[in-house]
Parts: C-alpha cells; sequence; structure tokens
C-alpha cells in the first residue's frame, strides 16, 4: 500500500464541537512543537524541540498554568520539576551529565533548602541550606560506607565533622578559619573522615539538572 503523506505548516485536531484540542506545527523559529488544549481552549501540554537540540514536554494546570517540566539537554542532563500555582519550582529530580541523579526541594519562595543526591561512585548525600542558598550542612557516606556530617558555617567553610571511620571507629573534629583542625577526639586521630573535601557546593547538587 502506498503511503500517503501530508505536508503543512500547521494541523489542528478539532472535536466534534469544532474546538481546536490539538495542534502539530512549528513556531516563527521553524522549531517543531506538539500542543494539546482542553475543553475551555486553555493549553493543557506542549511538547517542542529549542534551537541547541534539546527537548522539554510541559504540563499545565486548568488555568493554563505550568505545574510541570520535563526536559533532555543538549550537554546530556535531564530534569522533572514540579511547580507551584505561583509559578515556584518547588521540586526538581534531575541528572546531571555525567549521570548522578539530583533531588531538589524549594520552599514556597523558590529558595533551595534541600538537595538529596548520590556521587558519582553512589555514594548517596543530602545537603541542608539556608534562606540564602548556602550550604550548611552535608550527611553523606563515604565510597567505603562510612557515615560522615559536615557543618559549615555562613560563609559556606567546612568548621565540624562528625563521622565512624571504615574501622567503626567514632571521630569529631572542629577546624579553624584556615580550615586546619583545631580539636579532634580521639586526639591521636590524624583527619576526620572527609576532612580533605572543604568545598562549600555538595557534589551532585543541582548542577547541571535544568528544567
Amino acid at each position: 500500500m502506498r503511503k500517503r503523506v501530508i505536508r503543512a505548516g500547521e494541523i489542528e485536531i478539532e472535536d466534534s464541537e469544532g474546538r481546536v484540542r490539538a495542534r502539530f506545527g512549528v513556531t516563527n523559529e521553524d522549531l517543531p512543537f506538539v500542543a494539546f488544549f482542553g475543553a475551555d481552549d486553555k493549553l493543557r501540554a506542549r511538547f517542542g524541540v529549542q534551537p541547541d537540540g534539546s527537548a522539554g514536554l510541559a504540563i499545565a494546570d486548568n488555568e493554563g498554568k505550568v505545574r510541570a517540566t520535563f526536559g533532555l539537554f543538549s550537554d546530556g542532563s535531564a530534569s522533572m520539576a514540579m511547580v507551584d500555582r505561583n509559578g515556584k519550582v518547588r521540586a526538581k529530580f534531575g541528572l546531571g551529565t555525567e549521570g548522578s541523579p539530583t533531588l531538589a526541594l524549594r520552599n514556597k519562595d523558590g529558595e533551595l533548602g534541600f538537595v538529596y543526591s548520590l556521587a558519582q561512585q553512589g555514594a548517596p548525600t543530602i545537603s541542608l541550606q539556608d534562606e540564602d542558598g548556602k550550604v550548611r550542612a552535608r550527611l553523606g557516606l563515604a565510597a567505603e560506607g562510612s557515615p560522615i556530617l559536615r557543618m559549615l558555617n555562613s560563609e559556606g567553610e567546612l568548621r565540624a565533622i562528625m563521622g565512624l571511620t571504615g574501622e567503626g571507629e567514632a571521630v569529631l573534629q572542629f577546624l579553624d578559619d584556615k580550615g586546619e583542625p583545631a580539636w579532634t577526639s580521639p586526639a591521636t586521630f590524624g583527619a576526620a573522615p572527609g576532612a580533605d573535601n572543604r568545598s562549600s557546593e555538595p557534589a551532585g547538587s543541582e548542577g547541571s539538572s535544568q528544567g
């Protein structure tokens, strides 16, 4: 059977009452899209491609406000975001360019407060951030599975570490403003687990997860 091809700049699908319920076409910038509309003519979902090759799906509520997005970006990262009625992103799940997953939760003002992530080697990390977006605490597992709690000051500088060594020994360490150990228990222990990581930015934070 010979295939039939329809060529057009835009195609509209109507319901039994003549209302446009779906539209397939290209934008003025020649970018393809598919849009779906409710019975009230409001946009409910749209899938499109951007100039850089990234693709995204947006889902709207009955007021036409986008409440959820899913995107795959040109750098290989992907993200899914949930938005409240005020247009603020409240939750985002993403995969970075190297495949590390991240879950980020925001408050009603859209400020980041909680990040859960997995490092490349699979070690999980939970980050808590203040109202200025600074990481203040990180709880995670080292590569060998030992738990580590890191506490940072308002400048994002590491000041205290509590954790277990690979042998199961408890360690508590406080650091001075230069990042050097000021007090350690047990005193015979050289450096607490994770003391070499003094970055204020958690591995696997939102990073390149977009959307």
